[in-house]
């Protein structure tokens, strides 16, 4: 190295040193900016001058120093105002310390002297600008006016987007298209936003001129391209862009065609379809295209003849599409040419068309058969040969491929179709179909419309077991003939079905054939309302003679009497009063108000035709009539012609019963009971019949039966408290009518020493015309039997022991005990009335005198729901008794009577037992030479004992105790002051 290199060098060495202290001690206070010389783009010397500056105006700006720091900085600026470093220095500085003018002022200069350079750029982008709202249009060219006066990118993107904001594209597209900002980067943010717009705004024009200004575009935008073209209608601009090679893709073009389709651009469509069709990718693309010639060509049959179709399937559908258009115009030739065309073992269907149109039976039946071997489980094909085979004369053949694909499957109506040609056939010619097929064929199968029309099939509409097997479910969708055909099938077994069924056929079709259908029936199964209403609905133009009858009889049973007597009248007109079913309903009019002429009609009848059941009703109304022989003598004629008639046997029972011939009664009743057992009526009348014959084993016999089936019945719902009355009035029957001994103790006792009564209730009781302190009576019954001396009569022998008190004040009866012994009888079945006889005798011979007392008693008004006899239902009963009592004393021509009224209420407090509160008044009368009597009047209560009840006997034994307050009107023997007394009564009936 040479000495002057070394001169020279000294100083810029001298000066990097100093620079390299000074620097180390600026880093030393900020490590984060590079103030060097290469990275101030200074030279060596230059940034020794410069640096101590730089380094004092870092300080200040750190401390906030504003004056020293710019002062500082904008002297550095003006040593090396081209250096873009310190600018940005000072720019900083200048921001620092809030003086953003400045600082932009100080960069827009800058990069007028360096433009494009990114630093200033950047610094200068980041100086916040005070925003200006823009929310006119006139805000909006102030804006722009400012950023014409000033352009930066900034503004100008500013003065685009809102210009877009406010729908102003022509001032976007000027900022836009600016020299100074169409290179920017914004610029391309702004030309999406306009593009966007312009589409959103429908303005397609400026929409495509910007795609068009654009030199690359992705398929997406392509596409979008298209479809703003496509929106906007710019057809000649398409076809210009197609032109040049743009938008020629197939899809594009068929696009296009069918847009034009579709706006019915009709002329414009043609002239695009006459030119070259596209080169087609797949055939349905080709198929599109061929769509379009079929509706919009100027010559459609023509367009499609020429077309050379690329693609097989096209070229059928081709044929298909001009094949029709020949068959109508009745061009077969053309149809056969069409065709010929094609492979032959194509366009079947088409072939087979043609074949049918051109009526060429055996190339149908052909064409049929092998489409049929195609696809065998078609029903479509089965269906086209079968028919074909039919057609042919080959019906036998068409029946046995039927039967190999029954039963088809599904429910189609194909299938159905099939299964109706099979019946039809197999109708016509059972002798086709083997008992092993027809049993097949009669298999249930899923649906309800499938089995309706299996039960069409021969030999099943004839088979009723067939015929449930398939309509038993009663589907709802079955029509009037399935649900005729059950309802047949029903009317023997099952007749309510078989109304069901009849009213589910009118329903489906109303018609007189339905509803007289539903008439009838509905009659057989008693429900007269439903037949009555059914009749109504057919008009008498319909009705047949036997249908007015009919209806007559039904309306007689539906209680309907103006309708019977309408359906009579219109009878009469046709002539049918000379029937016997005629005068029999015409007698129904005068039954309830006139039997005599209701009498006259039947007799008219019996003369037409003496039948069994118009005796019947005739001997009804003899005995309404009260002519029991004529209604004795019509039963016994309706029996000689019908001997084995329970119910005409039963009737004659009854009538037989009125007479009083209970001995034939029960003959006739036991002959309708062998064969209807389970009467109840009949069964209760001959407890009734044989009570009265006196048979007691038969009577308790019938009676147990009557009870047993009430029990049975109380099995399956509770006994209505009539039933249950029943039930116990034949248990007392059925104990009652066994009864051979009675005991009774009757007991009456005065409380007090003066007490006084006579013996009440019980005339002839004790020595006539005398009153007693206290009385008892025991007495013991043996019944000899009924029908003794008169028809109905009960006869029985009796011995009783009474005492009474006699004249001593003692309380108990003992006094004057007499024994009596006698003949009791009873006259009449229906009333409580005895005559008796009987030999009185003293045990005591110092008082009394034998005697032979003549007696006849009655109680009235104690029976049904007012007697004594406990009452099965209810809390309790009202009773009352009228007792009549009188005595004959031949010996001593004495005459004694009493009548005693009393009424009680009978309040249950125990199964079997009541407190009986009771009052009754009573009058004794004597005469012995003169007349004497006396009248009293009583309160009391009883307490009433029931006991010994089994399952068919009612209570056989009863206990009464009582107490009972008396008061005497009139005495005989008696003094006043001794007129009130209470006694003690005892009862006993075993």
């Amino acid at each position: 190295m040479s000495m002057e290199f070394r001169a020279a060098s000294a100083p810029r060495l001298l000066s990097l040193l100093v620079a390299s202290l000074l620097s180390a001690g600026v880093m030393a206070q900020t490590t984060t900016t590079d103030t060097s010389a290469a990275a101030l783009g200074l030279s060596d010397y230059r940034h020794f001058v410069i640096y101590p500056h730089l380094e004092k105006a870092l300080k200040a700006q750190k401390a906030n120093d504003e004056k020293t720091a710019l002062g500082e900085f904008e002297y550095i600026h003006q040593q090396a105002p081209d250096n873009v470093p310190l600018t940005l220095y000072l720019a900083e500085a200048y921001r620092h310390f809030g003086r953003n003018d400045q600082a932009r002022e100080l960069l827009t200069g800058a990069i007028k002297s360096h433009p494009g350079d990114a630093r200033l750029q950047t610094t200068l982008d980041a100086i916040p600008v005070k925003v200006i709202p823009v929310r006119t249009v006139e805000d909006l060219l102030a804006q722009q006016k400012r950023c014409d006066a000033e352009p930066t990118p900034r503004c100008r993107s500013e003065v685009g987007q809102n210009a877009i904001r406010l729908n102003r594209l022509d001032i976007a597209l000027a900022q836009l298209n600016a020299a100074d900002f169409t290179a920017q980067p914004q610029a391309q943010e702004l030309r999406t936003n306009i593009l966007q717009r312009a589409i959103y705004l429908k303005q397609w024009q400026i929409a495509d001129t910007l795609f068009s200004q654009q030199k690359t575009l992705s398929a997406a935008e392509q596409q979008q391209w298209f479809d703003i073209l496509l929106a906007g209608r710019m057809d000649d601009r398409i076809l210009a862009l197609q032109a040049q090679g743009r938008f020629n893709s197939v899809d594009n073009q068929l696009t296009y065609a069918g847009e034009l389709a579709r706006r019915g651009e009709k002329a414009r469509l043609q002239r695009y379809l006459a030119q070259r069709p596209p080169e087609f990718q797949t055939a349905e693309q080709e198929k599109r295209w061929l769509y379009l010639l079929s509706r919009y060509s100027e010559n459609p049959q023509q367009a499609l003849a020429s077309y050379q179709a690329r693609f097989s399937e096209n070229r059928r559908y081709l044929v298909g599409a001009t094949l029709p258009e020949a068959l109508k115009d009745r061009d077969y030739a053309k149809a056969r040419s069409l065709l010929d065309a094609m492979p032959a073992n194509e366009m079947l269907d088409e072939r087979y068309a043609v074949s049918l149109a051109t009526h060429d039976t055996p190339e149908t039946l052909r064409l049929a058969r092998q489409l049929y071997a195609r696809d065998p489980s078609s029903l479509q094909r089965l269906d086209q040969l079968t028919w074909q085979l039919m057609q042919a004369g080959q019906s036998r053949e068409a029946a046995t491929l039927l039967m190999q694909r029954y039963p088809f499957g599904g429910n189609s109506a194909q299938s159905q179709a099939l299964i109706t040609r099979l019946s039809g056939l197999l109708q016509a010619h059972p002798e086709w179909a083997t008992p092993a097929e027809l049993a097949r064929l009669a298999q249930p199968l899923a649906s309800p419309s499938q089995r309706q029309l299996q039960s069409q099939l021969p030999g099943v509409s004839g088979d009723c077991r067939q015929v449930r097997r398939l309509l038993g479910d009663m589907s709802a969708s079955y029509d009037a003939g399935a649900w005729s055909l059950l309802a047949n099938c029903e009317r023997s077994d099952l007749p309510g079905v078989a109304l069901y069924a009849f009213q589910q056929a009118q329903a489906r079709q109303p018609n007189a054939f339905h509803q007289r259908a539903v008439a009838y029936q509905a009659y057989q199964v008693e429900d007269y309302a439903t037949a009555l209403q059914a009749w109504k609905s057919v008009r008498l133009t319909e009705m047949n003679n036997d249908d007015l009858l009919a209806a007559a009889t039904t309306a007689q049973a539906a209680g309907d009497g103006a309708a019977r007597d309408g359906w009579l009248d219109e009878a009469q007109k046709r002539g049918l009063d000379n029937s016997a079913a005629y005068w029999r309903l015409h007698a129904q009019r005068y039954l309830a108000t006139q039997p005599a002429q209701a009498l006259a009609d039947y007799t008219r009848a019996l003369d037409l035709a003496p039948t069994a059941d118009l005796f019947i009703s005739r001997a009804a109304v003899y005995r309404q009539l009260g002519n029991t022989q004529g209604a004795i003598s019509d039963l016994r004629q309706a029996l000689a012609l019908e001997p084995d008639n329970s119910t005409t046997q039963a009737a004659l029972g009854y009538a037989l019963w009125d007479d009083g011939e209970y001995a034939q009664s029960r003959e006739a009743l036991e002959k309708a009971h062998k064969t209807l057992p389970d009467d109840p009526a009949i069964t209760r009348q001959l407890v009734y019949v044989n009570e009265r014959l006196g048979d007691i084993p038969q009577t308790q016999r019938y009676a147990q039966q009557v009870i047993d089936d009430i029990d049975n019945g109380a099995q399956v719902e509770p006994l209505t408290p009539e039933l249950n009355q029943q039930r116990y009035d034949f248990r007392r029957l059925h104990e009652d009518i066994g009864r051979r001994w009675t005991f009774n103790v009757d007991t009456s006792i005065g409380l007090n020493s003066g007490a006084v009564s006579s013996p009440a209730t019980h005339a002839g009781g004790g020595a006539p015309g005398q009153n007693y302190r206290s009385f008892a009576q025991m007495e013991a019954e043996y019944r000899l039997g009924r029908n003794m001396l008169l028809d109905g009569d009960l006869l029985s022998v009796y011995s009783r022991l009474f005492a009474d008190t006699g004249g001593s004040s003692v309380a108990l009866p003992v006094k004057n005990p007499m024994l009596g012994a006698g003949l009791r009888w009873k006259p009449f079945h229906d009333y409580t009335f005895f005559l008796a006889i009987e030999q009185q005798v003293p045990l005591d011979r110092g008082h009394g005198e034998s005697d032979t007392m003549l007696r006849a008693s009655a109680s009235f008004l104690n029976d049904g729901k007012y007697s004594d006899e406990w009452h099965p239902n209810g809390s309790g009963w009202f009773a009352q008794n009228l007792y009549l009592d009188a005595a004959q004393y031949v010996r001593q021509d004495i005459q004694a009577w009493t009548a005693d009224y009393r009424v009680s209420w009978h309040q249950k407090v125990a199964q079997g037992q009541t407190i009986e509160p009771y009052a009754h008044v009573q009058t004794n009368g004597y005469r012995d030479g003169k007349t004497q009597g006396s009248q009293v009047g009583g309160l009391g209560v009883r307490w009433n004992i029931w006991t010994g009840e089994s399952h068919y006997d009612a209570w056989p034994h009863k206990v009464s105790l009582g107490l009972e307050y008396q008061h005497t009107f009139n005495s005989i023997n008696q003094e006043i002051d001794k007129r009130n007394n209470a006694f003690f009564t005892v009862g006993v009936h075993w």
